[in-house]
């Protein structure tokens, strides 16, 4: 079981009530960004929120891009 300490719970609570009010809460571990804490609505598309994040996925785009522009792009008519 996992314990939380009451200033990790509060400041969980902070947190979690300013993310609706300022938007995305960027979190930092020395200095950096390390997470980001957004709000989720019944409107956010999670698959979105994931695919956007993943690298295999912006390489295979930037590829088919790439190719696209030098072999030129097919016609949804010709699909």
């Amino acid at each position: 079981m996992i314990e939380y300490s009451t200033e990790a719970y509060l400041a969980r609570q902070v947190l979690a009530a300013a993310v609706p009010e300022q938007g995305s809460v960027v979190i930092t571990k020395n200095g950096r960004p390390c997470a980001v804490l957004m709000p989720v609505t019944e409107d956010t598309d999670l698959e979105i929120v994931a695919i956007s994040q993943n690298k295999r996925f912006w390489q295979t785009y930037d590829r088919a891009v790439r190719r696209g522009e030098t072999e030129g792009w097919t016609s949804l008519d010709d699909v």
